[in-house]
């Protein structure tokens, strides 16, 4: 029913093909019941690792921490969790200006806001990621760019977590076994030698692809390549290195107020211990295996705070502050939602034929 509701009038399938997906909610004409499969899988997934957290927790021990914190560095947790919001919106806003469109800074927090909160309450595989794509497509922005900034803001968004990670490393290393750290810097590798094949891959002309002539001249490798293209040419481009500053501040700010957090419940973390085990938390939360990233990111929390020698209990206690706090300030987004769905309802729909993309995108950019 959620669902139905938010297909009226802004959000109904225009009658022109829409370049970003069948619909905004990755529901494609009679394939209801197939759409289901992975909201119950998430949902499964969820209810499995925060029951199995549950079950072994002390919760005698996290209410009476809780009804000790100290207010003041829980409110200030919360408002070091609430600058996630504008550094998010102006990555956004960079990855656009280096994709071909602009937006202003109040109009890229209002996509911000509107998407984290759709992104919180509608069911189903597609996350605040394609909805903020929508609603800037809605705004009149071409679809071609506006998917390859989603790809960027994503890409950004993993750069900086790696960059933190890494940057946590030794002390990761001299709290865990080696393993650990082997696996950390091991995925950091990877991914630097992969972004290097793929700029060094867009220099290759596609009719020089060692591929039969039949699959280079198809629309998946003719899309796939120009996306290469154009991904290679962004990469000098100063606006998507503002994008990667952005997503670091996301990330620092996550960081800041999980220390606060658990600070405030009587966890004595520091900025050494935030910076080795919160970005796996991050990376974990940031999969699309769970609604929301709950579950999952209480699972790494736990493991990350077993580490350092801190009860499972107080981890979880400090996860759910996590996870409750981005909740609680996705709420104002409707707000936003419902003032962009006036102002989209009153816009032709961009007819942009030919651009075909995915129909799910990972969920939270704000993590």
């Amino acid at each position: 029913m959620m669902a139905q509701a938010l297909l009226d009038t802004p959000f109904a399938q225009p009658a022109e093909p829409n370049p970003l997906g069948t619909d905004p909610l990755g529901k494609g004409p009679g394939k209801p019941a197939g759409r289901r499969w992975p909201l119950l899988v998430k949902l499964a997934v969820t209810v499995v690792i925060l029951g199995a957290l549950a079950a072994g927790a002390d919760w005698q021990g996290i209410v009476a921490r809780l009804s000790a914190a100290d207010p003041w560095l829980f409110a200030a947790g919360f408002a070091v969790k609430a600058l996630t919001l504008p550094f998010a919106s102006q990555r956004w806003r960079a990855v656009g200006r280096a994709a071909g469109f602009r937006l202003t800074r109040w109009t890229a927090f209002r996509l911000q806001m509107a998407s984290g909160f759709l992104g919180q309450i509608l069911p189903g595989s597609v996350g605040a990621d394609l909805l903020r794509g929508w609603f800037t497509w809605r705004l009149g922005h071409p679809a071609g760019p506006v998917m390859l900034a989603l790809l960027v803001d994503r890409l950004m968004a993993l750069l900086g977590v790696v960059l933190i990670g890494l940057v946590g490393l030794p002390h990761l290393a001299a709290v865990a076994p080696p393993a650990v750290a082997g696996t950390v810097l091991a995925g950091a590798l990877v991914l630097a030698v992969a972004m290097g094949l793929l700029l060094l891959a867009g220099r290759i002309p596609r009719d020089r692809l060692p591929i039969p002539k039949r699959l280079r001249d198809g629309g998946l490798v003719r899309t796939a390549w120009g996306a290469v293209a154009q991904l290679r040419a962004m990469a000098g481009n100063p606006a998507a290195w503002a994008a990667l500053g952005h997503s670091v501040g996301v990330h620092l700010a996550t960081i800041g107020a999980t220390i606060l957090f658990a600070r405030s419940v009587g966890l004595p973390l520091g900025w050494l211990d935030g910076l080795a085990i919160v970005p796996a938390a991050i990376v974990a939360a940031a999969l699309p295996v769970s609604l929301g990233g709950w579950g999952v990111r209480e699972g790494a929390m736990v493991a990350g705070f077993a580490l350092l020698g801190f009860d499972a209990g107080a981890a979880l206690l400090v996860s759910l502050l996590i996870g409750l706090s981005i909740a609680v300030l996705s709420l104002p987004g409707g707000l936003f939602w419902l003032l962009l769905r006036n102002e989209t309802a009153s816009r032709p729909d961009p007819v942009q034929p030919g651009i075909a993309v995915p129909a799910a995108l990972p969920t939270d950019s704000t993590r």
